[in-house]
């Protein structure tokens, strides 16, 4: 009897809910030794927005990786096998965010991996755990979306009625 199909995992970041603190990148700072995963960039608004890996359906850095060491786990998070990486950054290349990023002293590509070790322990990654305001969704992909729906509908319910007024 074939095992049924492992869910897919999904991490949206709600930038109507993010207030910038900066929580989600000092944790994965910490989880990661100084190399923050995801990082908050001030935008020319004076907004403060996290920028992280997309972990993309058909993400473009794992099909020009030339050794297969950008790859995906069973959950749908994109990562890197470090022991097969050349360091060419074709990954960087062909990422439209420019997230890979090539590790000083191994000299191989580095990126978000959702803190595969603490997901393999049955928790959520730390930027998730951490955020303050609850603005980084993670989850099984179904779900994520339902909530993510819920806050839209819910923030252009709270428009109107703003409106309204």
């Amino acid at each position: 009897m074939a095992s049924a199909p492992q869910p897919k995992y999904l991490r949206v970041i709600d930038l109507g809910a993010c207030i910038g603190c900066g929580a989600c990148e000092a944790v994965c700072d910490f989880l990661h030794d100084g190399r923050p995963f995801i990082k908050v960039y001030r935008t020319s608004l004076g907004l403060d927005i996290p920028l992280s890996c997309f972990h993309c359906s058909k993400a473009p850095c794992v099909e020009v990786c030339p050794t297969g060491a950008m790859t995906r786990d069973q959950s749908g998070a994109v990562y890197v096998e470090k022991s097969r990486c050349i360091g060419c950054l074709a990954c960087l290349y062909a990422c439209p965010f420019s997230i890979p990023e090539l590790e000083p002293v191994l000299k191989v590509s580095s990126k978000c991996d959702l803190c595969k070790p603490l997901r393999e322990m049955g928790l959520t990654p730390g930027c998730v755990s951490m955020c303050p305001a609850g603005a980084i969704l993670y989850g099984e992909e179904a779900i994520v979306y339902e909530a993510g729906k819920k806050r839209i509908a819910e923030s252009m319910a709270k428009a109107r009625f703003e409106a309204l007024r």
